[in-house]
């Protein structure tokens, strides 16, 4: 734009000479005009829009940490989430427990220890019968969450730590067994943390008796492996493998319910055998039971995963749920349809890169996925084109999120490290919130091309104009003076540009197919108008400013073809509010910013024609009602005909 503007300015200059201007005049006059063809606003400009987005994100959310990331967002092709409160609400409740063959109801919502149990719609108390007992100690003891009271508001009891293991504690309270209580019973001696290679957790307690008790929570088919008994209606049986298949199968019909299931399991050892039993890993377990828990779907994240498809998104499920879990919930957000695929980890461990790009585009859930498989999922959507945006809350996530094109922390459950790593910080862990931020990024570059358009056509405008009268008209003076562009300059582009800057969104603007990030912010879609408003712009103030001229008075004139071309570029910014809509569609004052600098550059237009100080800088002279109602008319026209041509282009696009 600066080569295009000092081209233009050096090419005034010397068609000046040769029709013979003063050289000292029309040097002032070529660097009055480089300087203001030159947008040197637009630096600045563009820094207040991604500012103004980044506060708007703030606002719904969303905490950008890199200010490149806004523009990325907007080219956003695909949304790569994890489930487990991003998705749903975060509130696990225990809803069903398995007891070797026994399915047991659990009542109560939210984290309130309220409810009970039922078999078979029959009331069950945990103190009379012990299955239940054991498996609920286990779900307590094998637990790092616990349930606490609101600060402020003590009937309300909220969870410190993972809500799936804050679920347990609370079905845990529901019968009666209260963690704190059963943690000085059963002191925790030694532990095996949860590893996503394993799939489970392990906590060592020693009992009041003084043996050691080893309890296990994790996924299903991983616990049963390890089972040899199973403790059935309070004795030890046998785990056969009829058995473990019937039990597996129970765990599946409770996924498809679209239960969370997690597997409990114990065995007592010696103490000389801890080291042995946190190095070989665990066996001959005692199996106990399965919890299945719901987290519910947000009614938000459903909307959410609506407007993503309409927007030409792509949303993919990544969690270490069951498969069959994941698939239940995922359809129920509306994330996986009819025909969609859902592979596994070791659905991932088994395909070579090549294959997995085949599979990616048609595959919405990924089920009993690690971190390592995230990196891979995220590298395959690249592979195949797609701007990545990636949720992660662990250590582990932080490669996937490196590796997208836009990183995604949980604010709430996500780790430093992970935050460090992201672009983008969720300050609420809710899925609607990327989504949020996906639209202002859209915003956000239909801002920056909304601004570079008004800055190119306004300059365009004064460039023709000027090139126009110097090549064209048979006069010895200049149509303006060095000092009106200048004033041009600082009224229109410095007061209007900025607060262009701050245009709301269209209510369209989910409406459209993602962005391409190589394409170019000036498209031929704007270099036409430029030219289509630049000539409207050079032809109304020629009139004005010829008709003036056979007068005689030049200082009347050059008064009139300079307020002529400042009235032009008001009328202009109005244009540029929207690519293909009428102003009158998206609201006349719904940019109340631009609409007080409008009326700020429209009286200073006038001050600058009426004030003895401004006449004598600016070298101007008064203007009449009748010269100012001839200016409001030949300047309009380009906002008329820009409404034309939006009205025209509407009806194609309704007629397509």
């Amino acid at each position: 734009l600066m080569i295009l503007a000092l081209f233009a300015s050096s090419l005034t200059l010397v068609v000046g000479y040769w029709r013979g201007f003063e050289l000292i005049e029309l040097f002032l006059f070529t660097l009055a005009m480089a300087v203001s063809a030159i947008p040197e606003g637009l630096p600045a400009a563009i820094t207040v829009t991604l500012a103004v987005g980044v506060s708007r994100m703030a606002g719904r959310h969303a905490i950008i940490r890199r200010l490149d990331a806004v523009e990325t967002l907007g080219s956003v092709t695909a949304v790569c989430t994890d489930k487990t409160g991003t998705l749903t609400t975060n509130q696990m409740t225990v809803q069903k427990i398995f007891l070797a063959g026994r399915m047991v109801d659990v009542s109560g919502i939210g984290f309130q220890p309220e409810g009970g149990f039922e078999l078979d719609k029959v009331p069950l108390k945990a103190s009379e019968d012990e299955s239940l007992a054991m498996f609920l100690k286990i779900a307590a003891l094998c637990n790092d969450a616990s349930l606490k009271t609101h600060k402020e508001e003590k009937d309300r009891w909220e969870i410190l730590g993972d809500p799936t293991e804050g679920a347990l504690v609370v079905a845990s309270a529901k019968a009666g067994l209260q963690k704190s209580e059963l943690d000085e019973s059963y002191p925790r001696i030694d532990e095996i943390p949860f590893d996503p290679k394993n799939r489970y957790m392990s906590t060592i307690h020693r009992t009041a008796s003084g043996e050691v008790l080893a309890l296990l929570k994790g996924a299903p088919e991983t616990i049963l492996d390890m089972c040899s008994r199973v403790l059935e209606n309070g004795k030890l049986a046998d785990l056969t493998r009829e058995k473990k298949d019937d039990y597996l199968a129970a765990g599946s019909q409770m996924a498809g319910e679209a239960l969370r299931v997690l597997a409990m399991a114990y065995v007592t050892i010696a103490p000389e055998e801890i080291e042995n039993f946190k190095s070989n890993g665990p066996g001959n377990l005692i199996f106990s039971g399965f919890s299945g828990m719901i987290d519910p779907p947000r009614p938000e994240a459903i909307r959410s995963v609506k407007l993503c498809k309409r927007a030409g998104i792509k949303v993919t499920m990544a969690t270490g749920d069951h498969k069959v879990t994941a698939q239940a919930i995922a359809r129920e957000i509306g994330i996986y349809e009819e025909g969609s695929k859902v592979l596994t980890g070791q659905d991932l461990d088994g395909l070579s890169d090549d294959e997995l790009d085949g599979l990616i585009q048609e595959s919405s859930v990924f089920a009993r996925v690690s971190p390592q498989h995230k990196h891979r999922i995220v590298q395959s959507l690249q592979r195949r084109g797609h701007i990545v945006a990636m949720t992660g809350d662990g250590v582990n996530d932080a490669p996937a999120l490196k590796a997208a094109e836009i990183g995604i922390a949980m604010g709430i459950t996500g780790t430093d490290v992970t935050k460090e790593t992201a672009d983008m910080i969720l300050t609420d862990d809710n899925f609607q919130s990327i989504v949020n931020a996906v639209e202002e990024g859209r915003v956000i570059f239909e801002n920056i091309r909304k601004v570079v358009k008004y800055l190119i056509s306004t300059n365009a405008g004064e460039i023709l104009t000027i090139l126009v009268a110097l090549i064209f008209l048979a006069i010895n003076v200049l149509i303006f003076t060095p000092v009106q562009i200048l004033w041009v300059n600082l009224v229109t582009d410095g007061l209007l540009v900025i607060n262009l800057a701050m245009e709301p969104k269209e209510e369209d603007v989910m409406d459209q197919p993602p962005r391409d990030p190589r394409a170019n912010i000036i498209n031929m879609d704007i270099i036409k108008n430029v030219l289509f408003v630049a000539a409207f712009m050079a032809a109304g103030t020629l009139f004005v400013f010829t008709r003036e001229l056979n007068g005689g008075d030049i200082y009347r004139a050059q008064t009139l073809g300079f307020t002529t071309l400042a009235m032009f570029q008001i009328f202009n910014a109005l244009n540029c509010r929207s690519r293909d809509k009428s102003v009158f569609q998206i609201g006349l004052f719904s940019n109340k910013y631009l609409i007080v600098a409008i009326a700020v550059s429209v009286i200073l237009q006038m001050l600058a024609t009426t004030l003895p100080f401004f006449q004598m800088a600016l070298g101007t002279v008064a203007l009449s009602l009748n010269d100012w109602a001839t200016i409001f008319a030949v300047s309009s026209t380009v906002f008329l005909a820009d409404e034309l041509r939006k009205l025209i282009k509407r009806k194609g696009m309704r007629s397509d």
